[in-house]
């Protein structure tokens, strides 16, 4: 009885800790972004995060994409999902934009992919999941209302959106070619991609000179160990154990909990129309979710038998983190 009691904890646990990791990247980014140029820290970032990851991926003897053109599918996606949109994230994040705001606009993601992969991939969307886009950006527009009136920098908010579209397109580049990398190599990889364009970019935009302080060198630590690995490893394990759609779910947790903990460590102000959009918002991404998994259900029930179990193999795909 302890030990199932231990392991109900530690199963709660789990992904307790996977959401406050993933906001913490909001939160300590908000900080190292303060702290010194902001794609000098990311660019740091990079550096050490690939570093650990091409050493870990070593070390386990993790399988490397053997063909050519994995390799730039892969880089290509890393400087969409890694340096485009923690890039103008980054940047938006030193412009003042707050944490639980842009952690929300980025988390509209799946509403965006799935709009576009309409006309992209021929996919047809049921009317709950309209509904459910159309309550997702509805109340990521309620969101955007109040600091927009209250005189909030547009450009900072450009900046998000950027991001977001950014982190739209990777995930669509790599629906669109399929790849089925491991997960340790194939985020290696792309981490190479934004180390290769992020430290340009950080030489051209504020170099990459941190100032010696603690709010600089302890958020590059974190956002570079904790944030990277750690969330790395927390998703690897949520995969393993709970499934990709139990990871997904997590992640829609994230705006509220940033936003909450942005009050006490940030001081940043979330009024009534933040938690009104974060509202209307999940409501929406719940009906996407829900829709698209019945689908797959109805899908699997009309296969013949013997064909699915012959047909889905497990496998382990590069993942943006």
């Amino acid at each position: 009885m302890i030990t199932a009691k231990i392991r109900s904890m530690a199963g709660l646990a789990l992904p307790v800790a996977f959401v406050l990791i993933w906001s913490s990247g909001y939160l300590v980014g908000t900080v190292g972004a303060h702290a010194g140029p902001p794609l000098g820290l990311l660019a740091w970032r990079f550096t050490i995060g690939f570093a650990v990851l091409a050493a870990i991926s070593l070390a386990t003897r993790a399988p490397w994409p053997s063909e050519p053109r994995t390799w730039l599918h892969l880089l290509a996606i890393g400087i969409l999902l890694q340096t485009v949109q923690f890039g103008t994230l980054y940047l938006a994040l030193g412009r003042g934009v707050p944490a639980g705001l842009s952690s929300l606009v980025i988390s509209a993601c799946p509403l965006v992919v799935g709009a576009v992969a309409v006309p992209l991939f021929g996919e047809r969307l049921t009317g709950p999941q309209w509904l459910g886009l159309a309550l997702g950006l509805a109340g990521v527009g309620i969101s955007l209302t109040e600091k927009l009136a209250g005189g909030g920098e547009p450009a900072g908010y450009a900046l998000v959106g950027l991001a977001l579209a950014a982190f739209a397109a990777g995930t669509l580049y790599q629906k669109a070619v399929g790849l089925t990398t491991d997960l340790r190599t194939g985020t290696t990889v792309q981490l190479f991609g934004a180390m290769v364009t992020g430290v340009p970019l950080a030489l051209l935009h504020g170099g990459m000179r941190l100032p010696p302080t603690a709010p600089a060198i302890g958020s590059l630590a974190w956002l570079a160990t904790v944030n990277s690995i750690g969330s790395f490893t927390l998703l690897f394990v949520l995969l393993r154990t709970r499934g990709g759609g139990a990871a997904t779910s997590l992640l829609y947790l994230v705006p509220p909990v940033t936003a909450l903990l942005g009050m006490p460590l940030l001081g940043q102000g979330a009024g009534w129309s933040v938690f009104a959009g974060m509202a209307v918002s999940g409501a929406g991404v719940v009906l996407v979710l829900r829709a698209g998994a019945n689908r797959t259900e109805e899908a699997r029930a009309a296969e013949p038998p013997g064909k699915e179990a012959g047909a889905r193999r497990p496998r382990e795909e590069s993942v943006r983190h």
